[in-house]
């Protein structure tokens, strides 16, 4: 048995559920909070068996997500995915110097707003997959982004 103090009570999680909707067909998808399990079969259910890839130096499938990384899956239909987890406030993602999948955090956020201390991410590159690419301006949650880098280096959401 463990005995913790009465202020070990006070710093426990506490616990965010969230509804993604997706399309039949390809999606960009991320991660938008800390989960016990980040299996995709467990958070996206309804996806396509052996459908989730990362983008790195090529396309990678994946079985996992991580908060901060972008990623297409593939979905039969129409729905809406139910993930509950830990809030994300806060994150350093190291991108690569071209094109990266990326995703943000718990909240919006602004892309103007990203802290971007090497000054990598060149201007007007998010995108966003919906019925094509559309350029974007607000990182949603669960949602994928594509995003263009003139170098490799940290940025921050917050």
């Amino acid at each position: 048995a463990q005995k913790d103090g009465l202020d070990y009570f006070d710093q426990t999680e506490e616990f965010v559920t969230m509804e993604i909707s997706h399309s039949a067909g390809w999606n960009l998808v991320g991660l938008p909070l800390e989960v016990e399990d980040s299996s995709y079969e467990i958070l996206f259910s309804e996806s396509v068996d052996g459908t989730l890839y990362s983008f790195g130096a090529g396309y990678i499938q994946e079985t996992e997500l991580l908060v901060g990384t972008g990623y297409w899956l593939r979905f039969s239909g129409d729905g809406i995915s139910t993930i509950t987890g830990i809030s994300v406030d806060n994150l350093e993602r190291y991108l690569l110097e071209g094109w990266n999948l990326i995703s943000g955090i718990t909240e919006l956020v602004d892309v103007n707003n990203i802290i971007d201390p090497s000054g990598i991410i060149i201007q007007d590159t998010f995108y966003g997959f919906g019925n094509g690419y559309e350029n974007v301006d607000v990182l949603e949650p669960g949602e994928g982004y594509w995003v263009r880098t003139n170098g490799a280096g940290a940025i921050t959401f917050q």
